[in-house]
């Protein structure tokens, strides 16, 4: 059973490998009816490995409304495995490691917030923190956040980063457009 789980989450590690150089390369995005609920799951399954054993609790808070959503899966999939794997990194010398993830439905827009314990953003990166080659991190390549914007601009949407609840922590939250109606 762990080996199959493990085949599974290498296959779709390669996935959004794959989707993610061909985006960098042509910008293009395969947009279609997605479940959020589905996308931020599976997004959950590969970034957490390994993150019980580090002493972080994670929970997905999923609104009511917040269904379905016009995206291309793996490339949603790839901003939330960068956003939590970032913060579990984060919270790396931190007691308190909780790492959160909320989906809500505000102005006909999907609202994503991964919101974690850690240590913040640091004052002099944060203005500065989706553009590429800007790390906070030693040995960070500066890359991810930027990527991420890329993807979620290509979708209709943006993000941006805040201090956490309570001011400990960092919350980052993107919005999508919803699927219209028909």
């Amino acid at each position: 059973g762990a080996l199959t789980e493990a085949a599974k989450q290498a296959i779709r590690a390669g996935d959004i490998i794959r989707h993610l150089r061909e985006f960098v390369t042509r910008g293009e995005t395969e947009r279609q009816p997605e479940d959020i609920r589905r996308i931020v799951e599976e997004a959950g399954a590969l970034a957490l490995l390994g993150s019980r054993e580090r002493g972080v609790t994670s929970r997905f808070d999923f609104g009511p409304g917040a269904g379905i959503v016009l995206a291309d899966r793996v490339q949603i999939q790839q901003v939330l495995t960068n956003l939590m794997r970032n913060a579990i990194e984060a919270m790396r010398d931190t007691p308190v490691k909780d790492l959160t993830v909320t989906t809500r439905v505000n102005d006909g827009r999907l609202v994503v917030s991964v919101i974690d314990t850690g240590t913040g953003i640091q004052e002099e990166v944060a203005s500065r923190l989706f553009q590429p080659f800007v790390s906070s991190k030693a040995g960070g390549m500066g890359i991810g956040l930027s990527i991420s914007r890329r993807i979620l601009l290509s979708h209709g949407g943006d993000i941006s980063a805040s201090p956490g609840p309570e001011g400990r922590g960092t919350q980052f939250t993107f919005h999508l457009p919803l699927e219209a109606k028909t």
